[in-house]
């Protein structure tokens, strides 16, 4: 079975509550209810561009009220800002949260929209990234989301606008790429992808 396809018998829909009975033994995400399983381990220049990232944020972050996460960091995007813990149907792991209201972070990791996602791109979950993730982040009010092509050596970013994302942003390896979040960080992505 792919990692970016599970057969939903008899429309079996999954919660948070679920992902914490089986999260140790079977790590993955649940997105819109549909669980996801975990990936094989990344190739070294995934990790070697994850690595990159986390240093240019964590540093930024270091005197500044906010931090940032590596995976694996559950985030918990509830329907409502009323829904019961054990009741939200989305818990996704990105590569990189950045959350600035700490107070939305828990024992459980994030709970609501963080200010900035940043996946990198794996062949077998790309199609989760682009497309799926893309909408849930776009609908939980997620305000900035990376997506980090290694192989490509390219990022597209996507800011969200009156509720929707707007066009892409594209970068190139040669790129300097601004982070919408924090116009005093611009991120070089010379650096970034330089392994």
């Amino acid at each position: 079975m792919s990692t970016d396809q599970k057969p939903d018998e008899n429309n079996l829909r999954y919660t948070y509550k679920d992902y914490l009975t089986w999260a140790k033994a079977q790590p993955g995400e649940i997105l819109n209810g549909v669980p996801y399983g975990r990936s094989p381990a990344p190739p070294s220049h995934y990790l070697e561009v994850l690595g990159e990232l986390y240093m240019a944020f964590a540093l930024y972050l270091r005197e500044k009220p906010g931090k940032v996460f590596l995976f694996p960091f559950a985030v918990r995007l509830p329907v409502d800002a009323d829904q019961k813990d054990e009741d939200i149907p989305t818990v996704v792991q990105p590569d990189l949260t950045v959350v600035c209201d700490l107070a939305k972070v828990d024992k459980g990791g994030c709970k609501g929209a963080p200010d900035l996602i940043i996946e990198i791109l794996a062949e077998d979950t790309m199609h989760r990234d682009l497309y799926l993730k893309l909408r849930l982040y776009e609908k939980a009010g997620v305000p900035e989301y990376w997506v980090v092509h290694p192989k490509d050596r390219t990022v597209l970013v996507f800011q969200l606008e009156e509720g929707a994302y707007a066009a892409p942003q594209f970068y190139r390896a040669s790129d300097q790429a601004p982070v919408g979040l924090f116009p005093d960080l611009i991120i070089s992505l010379a650096e970034i992808f330089r392994g």
